[in-house]
Formats: C-alpha cells, structure tokens, sequence
C-alpha cells in the first residue's frame, strides 16, 4: 500500500516535457477523438435530400441491426445504400478499389500488388462494359443505390475515421463502383493466378505416372456427393528409386498445412419438418476481420408487390446476398468448378509477336498500365494481351500462356442477384441463378411451399478439350470457351419437398455432371460427409437441429491420425516422454475440443508427417520451378495417407524407414520451441484462439488496437469439421431459417454492424458467435428511427 505521505510522480519522460506542449498534445488527442467521434452516423430524426419517391424509414435495434421500410423498389435500395454508407463506407471504399486496382492511391505502396492484380485482367475494364450492358430497370435501381450511399456518407458530421489516419479524403461513388465491389469477390473466392493448374502441369511432366495418379484422383475416398458415389483408396505404387520420372533437384521451400478452409449449406424439404416448410442452414466461411464482411439487414417494400427480406448485404453491392423473404430462403457456398484456363500461344517462328488463332494471325497488343501510389511516385508496368486474357508466363516448354478468367467477361458480372429477393418459389429461384454475375457458387434454396434445390450461381463457361493435366493450344477452334452454359444446362437437383441437400465446397454431383463445371480445386469432401451423415440421422428437423449441426466439431478425418499416433508413441521403447505423451493422448474425445491437448498434438503431428511426405514427393517438381508445388493441389489428403496406409519400399530420403519419418516428425512438434513443457497448457484451444483485427490495427500502438479488435477468444473447430474455425479463418455468418417462419430463424455474425471505435454495438454478435448460442435472425424493436423524405416536386 502507499504511503499515505507519498506524492504522485510523474513518468520520468513526462517531467522533461514543457506544460505548454504537454496541453497542446492533449488538445490535439482530445481533437482526434472528436473527430473519429463525429465520424458515427446520425441514426435519429429525418431529413430531406434528393432523389427519393416516397418517405424512407431506417430503424435500429439494440443490436444496430437495421431495418428499411419504403415504398418504392428504387427508394428501398437508396436506403440499403445510405445505411451501408453510414457504417461501412470506409470497407466499401477497399472493395471498390481492390475490384478496380486503385488500392494504392488510397494506403500507398501496400497496396501494389494487389493492383497489379487487377490490372493484369483489366478488371475495371470488365466493370465498364459489364455497367453499359445493364437494362435499364437494373441500371434505374443501381442509380438509386449510389445516390443512397452519398447521401448516407454526406450525413457524417466527419467522414470515417480511417481517412483522419490515412490523411484522405473519401470520393463519391459512382454505380461502375458496385460492380468493382463483385469483382472484389471474384479475387477473394477464385484463385486469380490459376496456381494448381500450373501445379498439375509440372508434376504430369516430372512425377512417376503411378505417383501423379494419387494426385490425379477422382472420385476420391472421402466424397459425398448428393448424386453420384465416393471413390475408394488408391493402391500406391512408388518406384523404389523414388517418386520422379527423372532425376530430382534441390529441395524445395517448406510446405504450408495443406488443409483450406471453405463454407457450409444444408437444407431438409418440407416432409422432413413439422410445419411443413423447408429449411437451411448456410455458414460461409471466410477470412475473418473488422468489420466482419457482411452487413445485416431487414428490406420491407409496401405496395402492390410487397417484399419483407432479412438476412445479409454485401457493403458496396445493391442486393440481399443471403437470407429469407418469407416465401424462400437461399445460402451459398464456393462452387470450385474450373473457372480459370491457361492457354498456350502458338508463336510465329518468323514474328514473335504474332500469334496463331482460330482465324488466322493476330499481333499480341501491348498496354502500359500506370498505378498511383499515395505518398510515391506512380508504378509503372506492361502487360501483354490476348484475345484469350493477359501473358502471365511460359510453359517448361518455353511456350507463352495466356490466362483466361470468367472475371475478364463482361457477361459473367451483373447485378441480377438483386432479383432474388423477389422470388417466390425455388423454382423461380433456381431458373434465376446460372444468369446471375457474380463468383460461381453453390445455391440451395428453400421455400415455404416444402421444396429444396440445388443449382449453380452464377455464369458458367462451355469448356471443351480441357480434362487434361496441362495446358493447351486454343488455336484449333475446337479447344477453349465457347459461350456460357443456358441455365437449363446447368447442372441442378431438384426441387423436391422429401429431399436432403448439402454442399460443403466438394463435388455435389456425379462426375458426367462435374465436367461441365470442372475441377477448379474443389474440398475433399470430410465435411461434406460429416454434414451429410448428421442429416441422416433424424427423420424429423427444427431449426435447433440444424444449428447443431453448425457447430459439430467431430474430425472424423483426424481420427485415423489419432490411432496412428497413439499406436507409435505405444511402441516406444518406456520411458517418462513416452508415459507423458501417452497421458496427453488419453484425452481425445473426436472434437476438435478447446481444451483437448491429443487434438493439438495429433493435428500438428500431421501437418508434419504431410509436410515431409509432400516435400519428397515434390522434389522432382523443383528441377523445373520453386514457385509451384504440389501443396497448391487439392485433396493431397489422399495422396499422403494412401501412402501412409500403405507404405511403398520407396522412403523419403533422410529416413531409414517410414516408422523413422514418423517419429522425426513427432520429435518435431514436441521441441522446447514449439511445445515448451508443461506439454499440458498447450490445449487446441491455445492455438486456435482468434484474432479478428482492423486493417489497420498492425500499423497502431497496442493500447489503441482494444479499440478496434475484438478480443482473443480461444474457439472449437477446424478445416475438416463443420465448424470450420482458425484465428482468422472461419464463419462470416451463420443462418437458419424455414421461410416464413423468420421469427423462429437464427443470425450469428461475429461483429456488429458497425465497427466504429465509439459504437455501442461494435462487438456485435461476437460473444454468442465463440459460444455458439443463437441470435435471433429478426432485428428487435426499434431503439433509433432515422426518416428520409423527399423534396418537395422532386
């Protein structure tokens, strides 16, 4: 205790700085925090702008969860516009210019990279035309919306914090922006350099054929498609002098935990139900940040064709992208068809220049694309184009690819998903959904009615000649994309009222059906088939059921690895490591569990043993290319337990034998560096504890960042489960929902709908999001009631 005669001191530093300057840099934070404060939106009272038919009312709850009320389609979307820009308008301005390439003109040199991303497909370019071929009912409605989101912006006393930091003004947006916004999540959800295609090519050329068919399989053994069946385990056959065709090379850079991560949707028809209603549930997972990316939202039109819709928005775009409007409710998940195809340039021996295709010659054109950097000169680069997309490279032959993305067609990107949320049957629903443009994905839908379907969202190429490994020449005319697929060629299930539907970014359906979507990367099938057995358990659904089912996190895919674990560490010679690795194991209970120390130690003994399996098998790779690897393959699950399961006379070199590479590996988690003693604290949930930041949050001191993160919290879960979780990886939301029965349905997102240091809300649905308790799907009463009228003769 102090002393009670002792005088406070100040910190040393403090005392050596004047009074004067001492007040002056208070002023100066007090003026900051004014500032970021009037940066909060105005959420009471009315006002009147331009623009608008009719009155618009926007309500909050005590979550800040908003609901719309208008009487007009055109004023009901300029109200989602000005509430997106009243919260998120800051996330909105990043979308639209990771979609654009402009990234760096607003935070600077950070973001070059991923403009020059952008502008190597000319993705603005796609936008341009894609805005000039809206009709005009859609362009009407994207109108409203931008005025909206200015309106929204202009009502801050001052623009979003972040442009204080990054000393920038924000600029208007302008509708080609919305359509930057989906272009932004084509880069987020489709791998834009086609990394495993290149992959697949350089293994073909350099693996023993028996070794590049373990990569090769299709289908595999843990798939559960909704239509067609799982395939069986592989017989290994590697060549006792090893994986190659030819001789190796230098080994190559170290292998990352080859398990992605990927979303969640399920459905049960009406049969299946007590009300007779359909019902879904859907997670899409993502990486997870501040603001989380989704913003929920209530849509409810009066009129002749009245509309009450509740589920998520995407800041930056017109339309419900998620959710219910009481006759049907739709969720999404990555549909990993083959959407991007490297070509192969047929050169002119005597032009380099030119080019072969279908009709002729044709000169490769040249443009210099110029990105502004904020703080820095302007960065300079040239790409060269043709008719088939950018030149990213050559082939080990030395021939020039080509890279053709469904994200370059203006075809594939339009704003019909707005029309969704006007549909009345699953019928209606899945006819709407293959003339969509947005990133190719996995739609289930429910209706009221009992039914339940399955088709793609999205445009889809006609692709013929492209089964094989490697790249190929589209100079024949018969090799390439011709087209997009009609929606009745889509692949679809459904609807039906007696059906049990899942996708879980693995194949749903049977391999005559795959090839028209291709293989573009997708899951192995672990949760697919986790999801699809819990399904069938029941005969009968509630919402409740479905929520389980959210959360299960048994790892049915680790449980092999737990006995091969257990059963090594058994045949270790006694001794006290063995006996305390042993007690450690005894506590698994299946689940990826935040207090099970087994869990950690088994999924980090098989990230090693995979690593090292992967690492030899990719040597031969590297004689020709370190940027590629097999690790950037899909499903190399069944390659490397195929192996382990039945092991080849091949072993990696450095090994003795495959008991040795095992034991290596476990030697390798279990170092003071990586495991320190006591072994006991070092539970899954240790590891797997979150870290949902802001952007900006690694660029602050650390007493700032409480204000903008959400705390640490460790959580169950993990790739191959249903409750796919990581630090920074994981459910974006959680919905389920029978339609018309929203009062009963569910809505987890985890972070409020604005994330503003000052907000009351900021946290949102977190706590309930790492406990796993439901939330509500409708906002609750109103707390804040903001009106917009029109002007007067408008």
């Amino acid at each position: 205790m102090r002393h009670p005669t002792a005088r406070r001191q100040l910190p040393r530093v403090l005392v050596r700085i004047p009074v004067g300057l001492v007040l002056i840099a208070l002023a100066g934070l007090g003026g900051l925090l004014g500032a970021i404060y009037a940066s909060l939106p105005p959420v009471d009272g009315s006002e009147t702008l331009a623009g608008l038919h009719a009155e618009v009312v926007l309500e909050r709850d005590a979550r800040e969860r908003v609901s719309i009320q208008a009487s007009d389609p055109e004023d009901l979307l300029f109200g989602l516009g000005y509430a997106h820009a009243q919260d998120r308008y800051f996330q909105m301005d990043l979308l639209r210019r990771v979609g654009s390439g402009t990234l760096a003109e607003l935070i600077g040199s950070a973001g070059i990279n991923a403009d020059r991303g952008a502008r190597l497909h000319d993705l603005a370019g796609t936008a341009r035309a894609s805005l000039a071929r809206l009709g005009p009912n859609e362009r009407a409605l994207l109108d409203a919306y931008v005025r909206g989101v200015n309106a929204g912006l202009a009502s801050l006393t001052a623009p979003p914090w972040e442009y204080l930091l990054l000393r920038q003004s924000p600029a208007p947006w302008r509708p080609v922006d919305s359509l930057h916004v989906v272009l932004a999540m084509f880069r987020d959800l489709q791998e834009e350099t086609n990394r495993a295609e290149r992959a697949l090519d350089l293994a073909s050329r350099t693996l023993d054929p028996s070794v590049f068919a373990l990569f090769r399989l299709s289908p595999g053994p843990w798939e559960a498609p909704i239509e067609g069946s799982a395939g069986t385990w592989p017989t290994v056959r590697i060549p006792a002098s090893g994986p190659a065709a030819a001789s190796s090379a230098p080994v190559p850079p170290p292998i990352p935990d080859p398990m992605p991560a990927g979303s969640n949707a399920f459905a049960v028809g009406g049969a299946l139900t007590r009300d007779g209603r359909a019902l879904i549930a859907n997670d899409m997972h993502l990486t997870l940040r501040v603001p989380t990316i989704w913003y929920p939202i209530r849509l409810q039109r009066s009129g002749d064709r009245p509309i009450d819709a509740v589920g998520v928005s995407l800041p930056g775009a017109p339309a419900l992208v998620v959710g219910s409007n009481g006759h049907i409710a739709w969720g999404l998940t990555n549909s990993y068809g083959d959407w991007l195809d490297h070509v192969v340039l047929e050169l002119d021996p005597t032009d380099p220049t030119r080019y072969r295709t279908p009709d002729g010659w044709r000169t490769l054109e040249s443009r210099t694309e110029w990105i502004p950097v904020a703080g820095a000169e302007p960065v300079r680069f040239k790409v060269q184009q043709s008719i088939w997309g950018p030149v990213v490279g050559h082939d080990p032959d030395g021939r020039p690819l080509a890279l053709r993305w469904v994200a370059q067609e203006p075809e594939a990107l339009n704003l019909q998903l707005m029309r969704m949320v006007e549909q009345t049957s699953a019928e209606s629903a899945l006819r709407l959904a293959p003339n969509c443009g947005v990133p190719a994905q996995n739609i289930l839908v429910a209706s009221d009615s009992g039914e339940v379907g399955w088709t793609i969202l999205g445009r889809v190429p006609r692709r013929q000649g492209l089964d094989g490994p490697r790249p190929q020449s589209w100079a024949d005319g018969q090799t390439g994309w011709f087209g997009w697929l009609e929606p009745d060629e889509v692949p679809r299930i459904g609807p039906d009222r007696g059906a049990r539907l899942w996708t879980a970014n693995a194949r749903v359906v049977d391999l005559n059906a795959q090839r028209l979507l291709g293989d573009g990367g997708y899951d192995l099938g672990a949760r697919a088939r986790r999801i699809r057995d819990r399904l069938m358990e029941r005969e009968i659904f509630d919402e409740s059921a479905l929520f389980d089912i959210q959360l299960d996190d048994r790892a049915e895919l680790m449980e092999g690895w737990y006995r091969r674990l257990n059963a090594l560490v058994q045949a270790r010679p006694a001794s006290p490591e063995r006996s305390a690795l042993l007690t450690l194991l005894a506590d698994w209970d299946g689940r990826a569990s935040t207090d099970s120390v087994a869990y950690r130690l088994t999924r980090e003994w098989r990230t090693a043993v995979s690593a090292a399996v992967l690492d030899a098998l990719n040597q031969p790779l590297s004689r020709l290319s370190n940027d590629y690897r097999l690790a950037d393959l899909p499903r190399t699950e069944v390659a490397v337990w195929s192996i382990l399961r039945d092991p080849p006379d091949w072993v990696p070199p450095g090994y003795g034998d495959w008991n040795a590479l095992e034991n290596r590996c476990l030697e390798r988690v279990i170092t003071p560096r990586n495991m320190p003693e006591p072994w006991s604290e070092h539970t899954w949930g240790a590891r797997n504890t979150t870290a949902i930041a802001h952007p900006f949050s690694p660029l602050l001191p650390s007493w700032i960042r409480s204000w903008l993160d959400l705390p640490p919290r460790p959580i169950p879960g993990d790739s191959n489960v249903p409750r796919v979780a990581s630090p920074t990886h994981g459910a974006s939301e959680r919905l389920v929902v029978a339609p018309g029965a929203e009062s009963r349905g569910i809505l987890q997102l985890p972070g409020g709908p604005n994330a503003h240091p000052f907000a009351a809300a900021r946290e949102g649905d977190y706590d309930a999001w790492v406990a796993g308790e439901p939330v509500a799907l409708l906002p609750g009463p109103a707390r804040h009631r903001r009106i917009l009228r029109p002007i007067a003769n408008d």
